[in-house]
């Protein structure tokens, strides 16, 4: 594993040079402003590590994915293209939408949604072809379908150069929003739909089940926030009031205007407290902790472990302190602080988060007796007045039921302690 991280970044590092290159050569050209302001640098760079760090494992999970849900399959496709289209475009329109490029925010949904397709995919795919399975797949063809809808609408409104969310300036915006409002809800219930059912569905592995359980639960949470979204702000309640026009209704940003200063490429606010954040976190929970899952089988078969039970716990722990994060950003945003100024009071919430995901993590096991007890409370039982060989034949057996209950097998001079006790 260290020998793929070393030649990843090796790798990465021989991706970032000729960028470095073009700085110091040509530092006041114009192509040299736009290629490294632009989202390719950052995109090059992950492609390049999750293709060293996966090897063939993104060939297998496509082709999992291609025979679970056509339709999710098709929009995974559409999605990644669109990325690819805005990447490139995005260096010859340089047009900005409240002080972002443009081709921002359709690249940064092109991803979220070509991330989030195959993983319901594959979730669709751990569900059994049972009498509900009909169902499922059309809860699956109505996200896709969704989330085409709104990867449309928000790349026409790109290119007439204008906001896609929260805009009423036209007639035409006002509709816009609408439509994409419906097609959210409707995606939001039907992921509803899934996480009822992976409640009622028993998986093969207690990890995984967990893992989609949780990752289900964390969209739906993060998703509700959206909702939250359209509230109109004080000003712009204000202006409503007072009968006057208003461009926008709702807004992402608390406490500060949208469109201010914010971090690089995702543009979270740095002046006040921002709802994208606990969205964004909510969101991926749902390739987060499947992904999680399948490390730890994977890890579990690269050491022949795959005899034992697997134990959900660690994908439980992550999955509290990943919602736990989720809601404390929440609360950092409804506050009006920036995700990167936390107070005291947040941080304190984040640690109670991560002791009550580390106390489920280790919580208490039940181990199995030592050997060298087990030994001396036979003989001790062995050595009391009146035992009879019936009594210690009893002993005897209830030592091999033990024995199957610990799934380790005594050794001969365990065995031989016995022997001696019943003659």
């Amino acid at each position: 594993m260290d020998d793929v991280a070393s030649i990843a970044f090796s790798l990465s590092s021989l991706v970032v040079m000729p960028f470095w290159v073009l700085m110091l050569v040509a530092p006041r050209w114009r192509w040299t402003a736009r290629i490294v302001a632009g989202p390719a640098l950052v995109a090059t760079a992950i492609a390049l590590l999750a293709r060293a760090g996966l090897g063939a494992a993104p060939r297998r999970l496509w082709l999992r994915v291609v025979r679970a849900h056509r339709p999710l399959t098709a929009l995974t496709m559409g999605a990644l293209s669109l990325l690819l289209g805005c990447l490139v475009w995005a260096l010859f329109d340089q047009r900005l939408v409240a002080g972002v490029p443009v081709w921002l925010k359709p690249a940064k949904f092109a991803l979220s949604v070509g991330i989030m397709a195959p993983a319901i995919a594959w979730i669709i795919g751990q569900m059994p072809a049972d009498r509900w399975r009909r169902r499922v797949n059309v809860a699956g063809a109505l996200i896709a379908g969704a989330a085409t809808l709104e990867l449309v609408i928000i790349s026409v409104q790109a290119a007439r150069g204008v906001a896609s969310h929260f805009n009423q300036a036209t007639p035409l915006d006002t509709v816009l929003f609408a439509i994409m409002g419906i097609a959210i809800t409707a995606l939001w219930l039907a992921q509803l739909y899934l996480a009822i059912r992976s409640f009622r569905t028993s998986f093969p592995a207690p990890p995984r089940a967990w893992a989609i359980r949780l990752g289900l639960v964390g969209t739906l949470f993060g998703g509700s926030f959206g909702f939250l979204m359209t509230t109109p702000t004080p000003a712009q309640r204000a202006a409503l009031q007072a009968h006057r026009p208003v461009p926008a209704l709702g807004g992402h940003a608390v406490g500060v205007a949208d469109g201010g200063p914010g971090l690089p490429v995702t543009r979270w606010s740095t002046n006040g407290g921002d709802l994208r954040v606990p969205h964004f976190l909510g969101q991926h929970a749902l390739q987060g902790l499947p992904m999680l899952a399948w490390l730890s089988e994977r890890r579990r078969r690269a050491r022949e472990e795959s005899a034992r039970p697997a134990s959900a716990r660690p994908v439980m722990a992550a999955g509290v302190g990943w919602l736990g994060l989720t809601a404390v950003a929440l609360v950092q945003a409804l506050r009006g602080q920036p995700v990167s100024a936390p107070d005291p009071l947040t941080l304190v919430m984040a640690a109670l988060v991560a002791m009550a995901a580390l106390a489920i993590a280790t919580g208490h096991r039940r181990s199995p007796l030592p050997v060298h007890r087990r030994r001396n409370s036979v003989n001790a039982e062995a050595d009391k007045p009146g035992r009879t060989r019936g009594a210690t034949t009893g002993l005897t057996r209830r030592y091999g039921e033990e024995e199957q209950r610990s799934g380790r097998p005594g050794s001969s001079a365990e065995r031989d302690a016995i022997s001696t006790a019943v003659r």
